[in-house]
């Protein structure tokens, strides 16, 4: 078991705690937790500066990092208790973030152990209840904020939270930093002297009543992506929104690139053609051998067309809002990732303020603002939910995909959850140099997003576009340019 040493360093500036890491040489870790007091000048661009880094490694892969503005009690806990009772009688933790084996069992007794004494030490006159509601606060935070995650020593973790007001709190983020994680507090506006020895304090200035303005890191772009914010959505209803793509953005073409109106259901890109025969197209190859995981999905038969809407439980619906909290359209995704990441077309994310999403065989919806990543070429964005999910295997090109081949769409057009519908691989396109599949599984606006499977269950492409005039004639970004674009977040 890995063995955590705290502060080998002392941190004096916010900037300087991103850029540390917590090295690790065997079974031996270096840990930090910080808290700077008060603020100067310079506090707010540190801050800022300091989520911007942070938001970018992240992209990169070489951290993983939250902002944790405040903590909240939702539900009565009572999956928390239970576990906590049985972990007092037997010494076994049984929760979600355990079996979903985002922790081992193991670190999480070892951090819970040493929590306890630490509560025992700072917090005169415990109680065995005052203890236990603590302990099943701090689990049921962990599991709340963290499930979206794989919480071991391999993986450098920095947490950020402002202006903590409980001991309760305080106590969470030691616990998080038993856990391996860095940590660092930001009191600004006010203090909590508690457990002063346990961590680094720095004393930066005078408190500052208010709240600091944070700018909006949410659509840094990765190393390959270029700096194109996304904008706010419409609000006028009557108005029609033309979302061009990079590939296809030249403004006086005839072969535009639309989505339907807000308010109905934007998600799927409808392509008008010309005159012409529409867009500028030319035939390509029908798919390219790509180095991939192999794939755990048994091939030793074709799935039936039941067999396949199952996988529907991994295909998402997505609500998009605007900066007024009004839905503006809906489209598709496909869980890539284990910890909460959601493929989707990046025209179904462009100009929403937030999006909450909805799972099969899940009561919760779940709200976010995390767009990890987009390309406006490819018209591929990734997003992200704290929940653990069961990610779709995407094809790793064994075989070329050939014309007449049979598919399975699912998504939700129209807004109707996971709709299935099957067709063949009627094509193959290069649309403005990007390759395309041509498919004929009906979809309709709403579609965009949804995945597109061969007879194996395997994600073949997403679902993206088609042409207003005709039908069936639809398109997908096929599955090796996924691949790549997936590639850091697949698990």
């Amino acid at each position: 078991m890995i063995k955590y040493k705290l502060n080998p360093i002392k941190i004096n500036s916010i900037m300087e705690f991103g850029r540390i890491k917590g090295n690790r040489a065997g079974d031996n870790r270096n840990t930090y937790m910080v808290k700077f007091v008060g603020a100067n000048e310079n506090t707010n661009k540190d801050i800022n500066s300091l989520r911007k880094y942070l938001t970018e490694e992240m992209y990169q892969g070489r951290i993983y990092y939250k902002y944790i503005e405040s903590l909240e009690i939702k539900v009565d806990c009572k999956a928390q208790k239970d576990a906590y009772e049985i972990f007092l009688s037997t010494g076994h933790i049984d929760v979600s973030i355990v079996r979903s084996k985002n922790i081992s069992e193991t670190e999480l007794v070892s951090a819970i152990n040493s929590m306890q004494k630490l509560i025992y030490q700072y917090k005169k006159n415990v109680s065995d209840t005052i203890l236990k509601n603590i302990m099943v606060k701090l689990l049921y935070w962990l599991e709340e904020i963290f499930s979206d995650i794989k919480i071991d020593g391999d993986k450098n973790i920095k947490v950020i939270a402002e202006n903590i007001k409980k001991d309760s709190e305080i106590y969470f983020f030691v616990f998080l930093n038993l856990l391996g994680m860095d940590v660092c507090l930001l009191q600004y506006s006010t203090d909590i002297p508690m457990m002063e020895d346990y961590y680094f304090t720095k004393k930066i200035g005078d408190f500052f009543e208010g709240k600091m303005i944070f700018e909006d890191v949410r659509t840094l772009p990765s190393a390959d992506i270029r700096p194109v914010n996304i904008p706010k959505a419409q609000d006028d209803k009557n108005k029609r929104v033309t979302i061009s793509l990079e590939a296809t953005r030249r403004k006086d073409r005839d072969n535009k690139v639309k989505a339907t109106p807000p308010g109905i259901s934007e998600g799927s890109q409808r392509v008008e053609p010309s005159d012409t025969n529409g867009v500028r197209q030319r035939v390509t190859s029908p798919g390219k051998k790509v180095t991939m995981p192999p794939s755990n999905i048994k091939r030793d038969r074709e799935l039936s067309y039941v067999e396949l809407a199952r996988f529907s439980t991994s295909i998402v619906m997505i609500a998009i809002f605007d900066n007024r909290q009004k839905v503006v359209g809906t489209g598709s995704g496909i869980m890539i990732g284990r910890d909460g990441f959601i493929l989707t077309n990046h025209h179904v994310i462009k100009g929403g303020s937030f999006f909450e999403i909805r799972i099969e065989d899940d009561e919760k919806i779940y709200a976010t603002d995390e767009v990890i990543k987009y390309n406006q070429h490819l018209d591929l964005a990734i997003i992200r939910i704290s929940r653990v999910l069961n990610p779709l295997k995407l094809y790793d090109g064994r075989e070329a995909l050939v014309r007449g081949q049979k598919v399975v769409a699912i998504g939700s057009p129209l807004g109707l959850f996971n709709s299935v519908s099957d067709g063949i691989i009627s094509g193959f396109r290069n649309i403005d140099n990007v390759d395309m599949i041509q498919f004929s599984a009906p979809t309709s606006p709403g579609s965009s997003g949804g995945a597109v499977l061969n007879m194996y269950g395997e994600v073949i492409g997403i679902s993206t576009a088609g042409f207003t005039e005709g039908q069936n004639i639809n398109l997908a970004v096929p599955y090796d340019a996924l691949y790549n674009f997936t590639k850091s977040f697949i698990r």
